[in-house]
């Protein structure tokens, strides 16, 4: 053999030396692969679990529950563009509030929100908010957690001012410091008067390319859909990872004329359906009377006709069963109430529009003119005894009412202000020159129509709007008790002197079943 022969068989059998020696290799680097995609793995749920431990801040001996729910249970996926619902109830009525952590660090305050703005909410009835998966959304781990307190604390001025202009506004707040506020305000609470909830996540995923979701929702709910003739279950039904393209959507129920629509699924797009059904041939009307003009009447949240003064509107061929009437008007508290149609009958509504009027405000009703307005010992203003004087944007909490005038015994009270009501104080001036041998007690409380006694003797009932006066009431200890059919009984005694008014605050408790 040529020795060009024999260097191409050497050259052979290296190769061969280091194929086999680079296939034994494999095995090998498969394994560290492995590893490195375990440790990865580990070291993010260490870091979620961190981030779910810092966020949780517990009650040790809570008197009272809140409760969470996720529509699709802890732990669930959610895409962009999914709406994510989420459930909640308190054991009290209390003050609720709901925060989002995503896996980006952001701090969203979730409710109460610019469309639920009220955060009182009464004791052992579901609530729940809804909002969507934004587009660009991290994929990762998000938390929620809920506290329910017994006065209104954790919202700030910062986030009612974000709440005028977006929906769940971010806090600019970093996770630590948020937390450690939170904590801060909380603990420094009596027990009793707050609780935290569980902390729920779900983890948003990425939308596999090609398919789109489709949400349907109908009036009543439980109705069977059918989609492209095949059933997919009952209303409100989300539909996930469906192939682009159009569906014929139907909707039945018995009792309801059936619905059906056409729906076009585009890629990474969400299409919303809503079917309100329509009893068998059963229908109604409903004339609106209103005390404003050009006020803007809703059916089931549709815009119907505009109000005229006094006159009726009248809503022709309004399906039998429950709908929502809404009347709004600019300046004026928004009136909604959900009414009954029953068929081939007119339902008549009358409805009295009122002026908004700024809440976490004093009205002060006063018998005589001029005399000068104190609270906490700062001048507001000067009574009228034609007319009723408001001190708005008061924060909220309790004051000392001072009402003085030349020739007149002053007038001192204790007020308390809430942030979602107004407090009201009818004041009646005595001259200098009569003889006081009377007092009288101001009673406060959070409930209305809850029955007075004093020393055992009826009086009045309460009002949660503003306080209730006892007058002509010699010197002397007095048993103020305050009863309400579901709550704890309330009692104190209370010393009244000569020319004074002496005020109470009667927070009546619900009695847990």
């Amino acid at each position: 053999m040529n020795k060009g022969g024999q260097s191409m068989r050497k050259y052979i059998l290296h190769n061969k030396r280091l194929s086999h020696k680079f296939l034994s290799l494999i095995p090998f680097y498969l394994l560290i692969l492995v590893i490195l995609a375990s440790t990865t793995a580990m070291v993010i749920s260490a870091g979620e679990e961190e981030l779910k431990r810092t966020i949780q801040i517990i009650n040790p001996r809570p008197d009272f529950s809140l409760s969470l729910r996720l529509d699709k249970g802890i732990g669930a996926t959610y895409a962009p563009d999914e709406i994510v619902r989420i459930s909640f109830r308190t054991s009290n009525t209390s003050y609720v509030t709901l925060f989002g952590h995503d896996s980006r660090g952001n701090i969203r305050l979730l409710f109460p929100n610019q469309n639920q703005k009220n955060s009182l909410l009464e004791a052992n009835r579901e609530y729940y908010i809804d909002y969507i998966i934004e587009r660009g959304t991290t994929p990762g781990i998000e938390y929620i957690q809920g506290f329910a307190t017994t006065e209104p604390i954790l919202i700030t001025r910062d986030m009612e001012r974000k709440l005028e202009t977006t929906f769940m506004p971010i806090l600019e707040e970093d996770t630590d410091l948020f937390i450690q506020r939170i904590r801060g305000i909380l603990t420094g609470l009596p027990l009793p008067l707050w609780i935290s909830s569980e902390i729920l996540h779900y983890q948003v995923v990425e939308r596999r390319p090609g398919t789109g979701r489709l949400y349907i929702a109908a009036q009543p709910e439980g109705a069977d859909v059918f989609l492209n003739e095949r059933y997919v279950g009952q209303t409100p039904l989300n539909l996930e990872q469906l192939q682009i393209g159009e569906y014929i959507v139907r909707i039945e129920l018995s009792g309801y004329e059936s619905w059906e629509r056409q729906a076009q699924i585009i890629d990474n797009r969400t299409n919303f359906l809503s079917a309100n059904l329509q009893e068998t041939g059963q229908y109604g009307s409903i004339a609106v009377r209103c005390n404003e003009d050009i006020a803007r009447i809703y059916l089931d949240g549709q815009f119907m006709r505009l109000t005229q003064v006094n006159k009726d509107i009248v809503l022709e061929e309004v399906s039998a069963g429950f709908h929502d009437v809404g009347i709004t008007l600019s300046g004026y508290n928004d009136w909604f109430q959900r009414v009954e149609v029953i068929p081939n009958q007119r339902l008549q509504l009358t409805i009295n529009l009122e002026k908004i009027i700024q809440i976490r405000s004093l009205e002060i009703s006063c018998n005589v003119d001029n005399a000068m307005i104190f609270l906490d010992g700062n001048y507001q203003n000067s009574t009228s005894s034609s007319r009723s004087i408001v001190i708005a944007n008061i924060q909220e909490g309790s004051y000392e009412l001072k009402i003085v005038k030349d020739g007149y015994y002053d007038y001192t009270s204790t007020v308390r202000i809430y942030n979602d009501r107004i407090s009201r104080v009818n004041v009646d001036l005595h001259r200098e020159d009569q003889e006081l041998a009377e007092g009288a007690i101001a009673i406060y409380c959070n409930e209305n129509d809850a029955r007075i006694f004093v020393n055992g003797g009826y009086q009045t009932i309460t009002s949660a709007v503003r306080a209730e006066i006892i007058n002509e009431l010699e010197e002397n200890v007095y048993e103020i008790t305050v009863i309400k059919e579901g709550y704890q009984i309330w009692q104190k005694k209370v010393v009244v002197d000569a020319g004074e008014t002496t005020s109470v605050f009667a927070d009546l408790a619900k009695i847990e079943k």
